[in-house]
């Protein structure tokens, strides 16, 4: 009896150490919906004309799918990016999240890349005009950069809610973002574990 109910505190004070680390994996990109009003913390190049963060029914008929901004995008003849660069763990699985909007406007594109690695590719894409999520899996390095790369020289492409977070169930449980005071919470699973063998002696 004693044993199983020290194997059961000691189980239910890793896992809520484990739960508080995922629980505080952020967020890994910058102003990924846009809701600064403009593309800070992105990288533009390219041919970057007719590309701009807007509100409301400019392009797309419901306005932006997350907050009150999105991207806009409508380079003619060659392709603009925007991309980010973020600190990762190796060998961690993480995922890239978004929501894109098209009409099948012709000449137009759009591709997605995880450091050299090309996630997507849509030649005259179309979604109806409407918000469309698109997920993939990209692994860390330690430093990776998402870039999406588009044309469409009739009108727009439209571009929101991005995001990248790991899979720290996939990647057995690996905290895959700052976690605060990582000291506290070792003390705390300490302390528990150490209660749990008084209640033991106890029982």
């Amino acid at each position: 009896m004693r044993g199983n109910t020290l194997r059961l505190i000691i189980i239910l004070a890793f896992c809520a150490c484990v739960g508080r680390g995922a629980a505080f994996a952020q967020q890994l990109l910058t102003n990924g919906s846009f809701e600064s009003g403009d593309f800070s913390g992105w990288t533009t190049g390219g041919n970057f004309e007719f590309t701009q963060v807007v509100t409301g029914a400019f392009y797309v008929y419901s306005g932006a799918q997350d907050g009150n901004y999105y991207a806009t995008m409508g380079p003619v003849s060659s392709d603009g990016t925007l991309s980010q660069t973020f600190a990762t763990l190796a060998g961690v699985q993480y995922t890239v999240n978004f929501w894109f909007a098209a009409v099948g406007d012709s000449p137009s594109d759009f591709s997605v890349y995880w450091d050299n690695t090309q996630l997507l590719s849509l030649s005259d894409p179309n979604t109806g005009g409407t918000w469309t999520q698109y997920s993939f899996t990209g692994t860390g390095t330690g430093s990776d950069t998402l870039t999406f790369s588009f044309r469409d020289d009739p009108a727009y492409l439209a571009l929101d809610n991005v995001s990248v977070g790991c899979n720290c169930c996939a990647s057995g449980g690996a905290l895959c973002g700052p976690t605060p005071e990582p000291s506290s919470w070792l003390l705390l699973a300490t302390g528990i574990i150490g209660a749990a063998g008084i209640t033991a002696r106890k029982l």
